[in-house]
């Protein structure tokens, strides 16, 4: 995920937005508000639509009236954004779905990154050596590295807790599930089985 996001207001002119897509190699701006509220997203293919309209009513506006001239006017509304907490599978199946390249993420209402069809591909290419030392990486803060044993497999990560503790294991969960290429975690115990 991207966290510091290139977004739009509604009054930015279509010709900065599409100057930005181009220049930044970016497919889709998210645009939103004064508050940092998302309220919509621009497209290239909102963009394109806009010069070149495609339906019969979109041919006529634009014969009547042009192009429109900002991304309010063109900016697909409302949109479909994920909260910043969703699993990666429920957001890779919306981008597949919905034939969407990337995806806004929000806490609440409020813009806070954007997470991209090659985000996925790159956690999906990571090595479970990667992964792996990222996860005892994040592990170092709960009980550090004698605590916890670490194993990786196709991007399933089995977690054993040589302490009878069970106070942690929850966070190192979560923790664990944030480590970019993580398909599940489990974690066990001594004498516990998967």
């Amino acid at each position: 995920m991207t966290r510091s996001v290139l977004s739009v207001q509604p009054s930015v002119p279509v010709a900065k937005a599409a100057a930005m897509l181009a220049k930044r190699g970016f497919t889709a701006l998210p645009v939103t508000n004064d508050a940092g509220e998302l309220i919509g997203i621009v497209t290239e293919a909102d963009l394109i639509g806009n010069r070149f309209p495609v339906s019969e009513e979109a041919v006529e506006a634009a014969a009547a009236a042009g192009p429109a001239g900002t991304v309010g006017e063109v900016m697909t509304s409302p949109v479909v954004g994920v909260s910043h907490d969703t699993d990666v599978s429920v957001v890779a199946r919306e981008m597949l779905t919905g034939q969407r390249r990337s995806l806004p993420i929000v806490d609440g209402s409020v813009l806070v990154g954007v997470v991209t069809r090659r985000d996925i591909v790159r956690a999906l290419a990571r090595t479970d050596e990667e992964i792996a030392v990222d996860v005892r990486s994040k592990l170092g803060v709960i009980g550090g590295l004698s605590r916890w044993s670490v194993q990786v497999g196709n991007g399933e990560v089995v977690l054993t807790d040589r302490y009878q503790e069970a106070s942690d294991r929850a966070i190192a969960q979560a923790l664990v599930e944030s480590v970019p290429g993580v398909i599940t975690v489990s974690v066990l115990t001594p004498g516990s089985t998967g």
